[in-house]
């Protein structure tokens, strides 16, 4: 019979929570191993047993923002009208984003150009994004984005969900109400351009 594991799922969300309130307080330079175990009341060896080191613990946190973002995209049924649809994936960035607040720029830090797309994180940063560019293509086949490709839309959407997102968590949106009617008529002014 084979040894019981000393630090189970329990530990591991409770090192992962409490790595994730560090880094949204003091960055990511305040995330050591040791800070994280000392949160949780456990020691080092806690961490390198299910995490390898720090890299891997900020790993597996990218990874559970990255499954928030896809979790929420594809939650989102798909409509007959592609303009109606877009909207609730936007809403649905927006949810994720609310739902790990602390890990946001964290999931920001994976999005750049020379991500690998073979790396598993990346694979699940652009299953969200995949599954908005579907919508988009659907909408361009029924002519509603003249003049444009998937990439030129996707891109414009990108930049207006993260600037969103990233003013939102920063308070500067308001109240949550407040910052509903601006993510409301930020989408409709975006999409009216972008079908005009």
């Amino acid at each position: 019979m084979g040894r019981p594991r000393e630090h189970g799922a329990d530990t591991r969300a409770a090192l992962l929570a409490a790595a994730g309130e560090l880094l949204h307080a003091e960055g990511p330079a305040a995330v050591s191993v040791r800070r994280v175990a000392d949160a949780v009341g456990t020691t080092t060896r806690a961490v390198y047993s299910l995490f390898g080191d720090k890299d891997g613990l900020l790993r597996e946190l990218s990874v559970d923002v990255a499954e928030t973002m896809r979790r929420h995209h594809e939650a989102v049924s798909e409509l007959d009208d592609p303009l109606a649809e877009l909207p609730l994936l936007i809403a649905g960035y927006r949810a994720a984003a609310l739902e790990r607040p602390q890990l946001y720029d964290l999931f920001m830090g994976m999005v750049h150009a020379g991500a690998d797309p073979e790396d598993p994180v990346f694979r699940l940063v652009y299953a969200s994004f995949d599954r908005v560019l579907r919508t988009i293509r659907r909408g361009l086949d029924l002519g509603l984005f003249p003049g444009r490709d998937e990439f030129t839309v996707g891109r414009h959407l990108f930049a207006l969900v993260h600037g969103l997102a990233s003013l939102e968590l920063r308070g500067i949106l308001g109240d949550p109400a407040t910052a509903e009617q601006v993510w409301t008529r930020a989408t409709e002014a975006t999409l009216n351009g972008l079908t005009s």
